[in-house]
């Protein structure tokens, strides 16, 4: 075995004595005895598998795989995250990136733009819903998986980037060049329907404080007093946008308590600062609204600050913290210079503000390490949250969920052929409303064509079947026509509110 193989997995045995220290600290040298064999063991099989594994296996991949199989041993809600995965995962959670501003599907050789992020570098440039990218700064796209080349269309703010064009109606590829920026996700949506102010949060990231007031702002100058919050299938998220959101909310007082195991972790309390409360409050749950949002629903239940309604919250009540983890190469260095065993890289920048190299970072773990309770001090983990007025969720109409359709956008008139996520939603209507489409997709085929000149007539609109702006407003009129009549928990909210 190589002198470079054995200092690496000497390295992995302290790093995994470090692991398990705290046990032996606790239960005594006959437990840290028994530690110590685990840890012999465990080096054991590493080097069992260099010697009889034929195929490559670095040095890397047997830490990292010790490291994953480690932290996905845990609860559920523990795992671990490579390099690449972790940039994925806290993109989602930042809610911010460095691009274009747009999403795209992939579509055999060519990427579809589904959806232009307003006043995004990409709609500033004139790239719209169904451009189809074929190149990238000269590259071809095809053959090309989804996130390579998005990879390829991020970048930093202020460079450059070309992209290659195919657009309905348009012979040869158009090149756009796009100057790149920050791109802020926003995961807030709203509308004002009469009385009422209706808003939807599809998870907490970074942004969600910002786009909430940016809903309530345009609702204080309507002089909408009357709120359906809409946190149905919002998986959580950021816990400090929650407490954001429920300040909005939620009268003067404690909003939730976190309590955390490590002693390096300092229980926190959360308060809102509202003087009274602002608005009438609805908020629809399901099994799908957790952790963070269920922050908000028990704040704004124990609180009285609204009606919740709908079915039992998933039920989570643990807190995660996102943690990089040195490399074996790092660990040894800082130990050296420092003269401290330190895994963390965030308590590397805490204690000591050194700053790792993306380079000595391992990878990262979402970890548990704590959990919190409602004002009332209730924990609802595994127990969920029981709406104050329990009505079920809205039923499927030929498999069709009616709480996932968007409002078509009117940005673009998509005709025979055309791809757009106008066109997804269109048929969805469509189907709920009897017509004859096949499964939603991204495609107007020809199918979708009768059927939308049969809608066209049938609504005494000019026939045809290009989805123009005229049928595009008339399917979002159906659609609230059908919120209203499927929908039973918003229903129940507008009557809550209307008392």
């Amino acid at each position: 075995m190589s002198k470079r193989l054995t200092k690496v997995l000497l390295v992995t045995v302290i790093v995994l004595s470090m692991l398990f220290s705290q046990v032996a600290f606790v239960q005594g040298a006959a437990e840290s005895e028994a530690t110590q064999i685990d840890v012999e063991y465990l080096k054991s099989v590493m080097d069992m598998i260099k010697e009889k594994h034929k195929g490559e296996v670095t040095d890397s991949q047997l830490i990292e795989g010790a490291l994953k199989g480690m932290f996905n041993s845990m609860d559920q809600y523990t795992t671990y995250f490579t390099q690449e995965e972790a940039d994925s995962f806290l993109t989602s959670v930042s809610g911010t990136y460095e691009g274009i501003g747009i999403m795209m599907q992939k579509r055999d050789d060519y990427m579809l733009v589904v959806k232009v992020f307003s006043s995004s570098p990409a709609e500033k440039a004139g790239i719209t819903i169904g451009d189809k990218i074929a190149t990238v700064d000269g590259k071809s796209v095809a053959g090309l998986a989804l996130e390579e080349a998005s990879a390829m269309i991020k970048g930093p703010s202020g460079t450059k980037v070309s992209i290659g064009i195919i657009r309905e109606g348009k012979s040869e590829i158009i090149n756009v060049e796009v100057e790149r920026g920050t791109i802020k996700v926003n995961p807030v949506t709203y509308e004002i329907r009469g009385d009422i102010g209706y808003i939807k949060i599809d998870v907490f990231n970074a942004n969600t404080g910002e786009f909430i007031t940016q809903a309530l702002n345009e609702m204080d100058k309507n002089n909408i007093k009357k709120i359906v919050l809409d946190l149905r299938d919002n998986p959580g998220g950021d816990v400090n946008q929650a407490v954001t959101v429920a300040g909005k909310f939620v009268p003067k007082g404690l909003i939730t308590k976190l309590d955390f195991k490590s002693d390096s972790m300092k229980d926190r309390e959360y308060y809102s600062k509202l003087a009274e409360k602002k608005y009438q409050l609805a908020v629809l749950v399901n099994g799908g609204s957790a952790s963070a949002s269920e922050i908000v629903v028990g704040a704004v239940q124990d609180t009285q600050a609204g009606t919740v309604i709908g079915t039992k919250t998933f039920g989570k009540a643990k807190v995660q913290s996102v943690v990089p983890l040195l490399t074996p190469e790092a660990y040894q260095q800082y130990q050296e210079k420092l003269g401290e065993k330190i895994v963390d890289a965030y308590e590397l920048i805490t204690k000591f503000r050194i700053v790792p190299k993306k380079k000595e970072i391992m990878g990262w773990t979402k970890i548990t390490t704590g959990s919190y309770t409602t004002p009332n001090g209730r924990m609802i983990d595994g127990v969920g949250i029981t709406p104050d007025i329990i009505v079920e969720d809205p039923p499927k109409v030929k498999d069709i969920d009616i709480t996932s359709i968007q409002k078509l956008t009117m940005t673009w008139k998509p005709d025979l052929n055309s791809e757009s996520i106008d066109v997804y939603n269109a048929e969805k209507i469509l189907k709920l409303l009897g017509y004859d489409v096949d499964t939603p997709d991204l495609m107007l085929d020809e199918k979708t064509f009768n059927a939308i000149s049969k809608f066209r007539t049938d609504n005494g609109l000019y026939p045809g079947g290009t989805l123009d702006f005229a049928t595009q407003k008339a399917l979002n009129s159906k659609l609230d026509e059908k919120i209203l009549e499927l929908d039973k928990q918003y229903l129940k909210a507008v009557e809550v509110l209307s008392k």
